[in-house]
């Protein structure tokens, strides 16, 4: 009897199926979303674009966009998340959304509540990108006007922050959770830039957003963004890029990286004594020289391969000590995570500084130690030159 019952009781439940399942049809995906101010009522903008398989179809010829922009106003995002089911004939799916755009002025009150919707609900995955659009509203950033082969700006944009090198910031929803909620830390966001505002084309990902806790206090050029991803070295594009410098008078050298290792380490006896070494390892390969150089003797090319590192190296140390000083005495924001660092090595000097660690880490004092190791030096027989 028990046997029959338990049969009886697989058959039905593969009849029913899940009693809360969605049918493609009934759901609208939602692959990107922005979320903007209105000037005058201070209510937000939440814009969505929505996916039309229809459109995309190989089989059915769809003169249609293969995507639906969507724009709700409300008082919060939660509202704006329903309200948004209310102006379209599907309800919101929000599992495969791929990145989140917030405008500066939304990033300047405070991003923690605003997100507060996405960690209670759970609808929208912690791992989506997140960005501020600079200069722009953040709707702008969805539109299809840009430079995409894609015909999804979804995943065009989704393409920028995988493509990412070390001059601009790939941050996920949660990694911004992480630093803007521990202590002795604060977030680092992307930023969405359109350099031609006319024709819409030129959207870029480049330099960095900079936040005080959740709050957007300032920005750092792509330069200085190099250096933020070399000290923290905590993201995927920190791993990948190419430095150019001058090498001699309007000669320049190119240099790829191969390998980045980074490491902070706090000194500290008490809180009126802390100082802190960092150590930058960069394994790097030429890639371009413009220089024509013929190095007929072994000797030569090993001097030059000390010139160029030596150069490298105080190129490097020029640009971390630019991003540190502008963190410092511009944001007294701690982006490195010195203070986390510190509280692991020395919490008890820690605790005697945490609560005034945004004053205490503009003056501490830093030590670098940059090291540059360039690859395949015994292959540099010297530049291309033309025979006579």
């Amino acid at each position: 009897m028990r046997k029959l019952m338990l049969i009886l009781f697989i058959f039905i439940t593969f009849l029913s199926g899940c009693w809360d399942a969605q049918e493609l049809t009934e759901v609208g995906i939602i692959a990107s979303m922005a979320i903007d101010k209105d000037e005058n009522s201070g209510e937000y903008i939440l814009t969505s674009q929505y996916l039309r398989p229809s459109a995309e179809s190989t089989f059915v010829s769809s003169q249609e966009e293969p995507f639906l922009i969507v724009s709700i106003k409300g008082r919060t995002i939660s509202e704006l998340m329903r309200k948004a089911n209310h102006k379209i004939d599907r309800r919101g799916f929000y599992a495969h959304n791929k990145i989140v755009v917030v405008s500066e002025e939304v990033a300047k009150d405070g991003l923690i509540s605003i997100f507060e919707t996405f960690q209670r609900e759970q609808e929208v995955r912690s791992y989506v990108w997140l960005a501020v659009a600079r200069e722009t509203s953040a709707a702008s950033i969805l539109e299809k006007k840009h430079n995409s082969i894609s015909k999804l700006p979804a995943n065009f944009l989704y393409s920028l922050f995988d493509n990412a090198e070390y001059d601009a910031v790939a941050s996920s929803l949660l990694t911004f959770y992480k630093d803007a909620l521990e202590m002795g830390n604060s977030p680092v966001l992307g930023v969405l830039t359109i350099e031609d505002e006319r024709s819409q084309k030129d959207l870029s990902l480049s330099g960095g957003a900079v936040f005080k806790k959740d709050k957007l206090v300032g920005f750092i050029s792509n330069e200085e963004t190099m250096a933020y991803n070399w000290i923290t070295n905590k993201n995927k594009n920190s791993q990948k890029g190419a430095l150019t410098f001058p090498y001699k008078k309007n000669d320049y050298i190119t240099l790829d990286l191969s390998e980045l290792e980074s490491k902070i380490i706090p000194k500290a006896t008490n809180k009126s004594d802390i100082a802190l070494t960092i150590k930058i390892k960069k394994t790097v390969e030429i890639a371009e020289q413009q220089e024509v150089n013929n190095f007929p003797q072994r000797k030569e090319v090993v001097q030059f391969i000390e010139e160029v590192e030596k150069k490298a190296e105080a190129e490097i140390e020029s640009k971390i000590i630019q991003v540190i000083s502008k963190a410092q005495n511009e944001f007294q924001a701690d982006i490195f995570g010195f203070g986390d660092t510190l509280n692991k090595k020395n919490p008890k000097v820690w605790k005697q500084v945490k609560d005034n660690w945004e004053v205490e880490f503009s003056n501490v004092s830093i030590d670098l130690d940059v090291q540059v190791e360039i690859l395949n030096s015994g292959l540099i027989q010297g530049s291309l030159k033309p025979k006579q």
